[in-house]
């Protein structure tokens, strides 16, 4: 008899243990970049954040023109709107035209 009264009490002394949600607080978990994989699933490259690769996609941009808009952001801070990336050195009206339905800027 006695051991069933320490059994449980055991059991409902444990019991706040069994109902506290796991501490997630403390588990570090890499952020995604939510703002990429957004931009790839539209279908569309977002130039302020897009990588060397993804600016390469885009219709007559090169490795050389994707350095260009890269470098152009750095220096200049985010895109505002499409229209600015015909202010980067090499991006020129008709490559603007050609991918104006693929870019966005966020």
């Amino acid at each position: 008899m006695l051991m069933k009264k320490i059994s449980a009490v055991m059991l409902l002394a444990c019991l706040p243990l069994f109902s506290q949600p796991s501490l997630a607080a403390d588990k570090v978990v890499p952020k995604q970049n939510t703002t990429t994989s957004v931009a790839k699933e539209s279908g569309k490259v977002d130039i302020n954040t897009a990588t060397l690769a993804e600016l390469t996609s885009l219709k007559g941009v090169g490795d050389k023109k994707a350095q260009a808009i890269v470098d152009y952001r750095e220096k200049q801070g985010k895109f505002t709107s499409v229209d600015q990336l015909a202010d980067v050195n090499g991006i020129g009206p008709a490559t603007l035209e050609a991918n104006r339905d693929m870019i966005i800027v966020k």
